[in-house]
């Protein structure tokens, strides 16, 4: 998983215009090159990308049937807050 901050993805693509590029892998390859994970947020981030996969109409209905949905979601609810809180600087600059 990769993260382009937003004023990154402003400036190539502000810079990609005005050089009127439109070749795909130039742009790809631009892209790639701002494009970054911290390392410390791996777990974090990986954490918190199972826990949305693991919300699903499937386990929604397993849930149901053993009548601990309201329980499932305070669960998942405090487990992907402690994964969110666990990202650096999340929402901001780290610079």
């Amino acid at each position: 998983m990769l993260m382009l901050e937003l004023d990154d993805a402003v400036k190539v693509t502000k810079w990609l215009v005005e050089d009127q590029m439109t070749d795909e892998d130039i742009i790809r390859q631009t892209l790639e090159q701002k494009c970054w994970f911290p390392p410390e947020a791996d777990e974090a981030a990986k954490r918190l990308n199972d826990l949305i996969f693991d919300i699903n109409p499937a386990e929604i209905c397993s849930q149901i049937e053993s009548d601990n949905l309201k329980h499932w979601c305070e669960i998942v609810q405090a487990e992907m807050k402690m994964a969110m809180v666990q990202l650096p600087c999340w929402g901001g600059k780290t610079e």
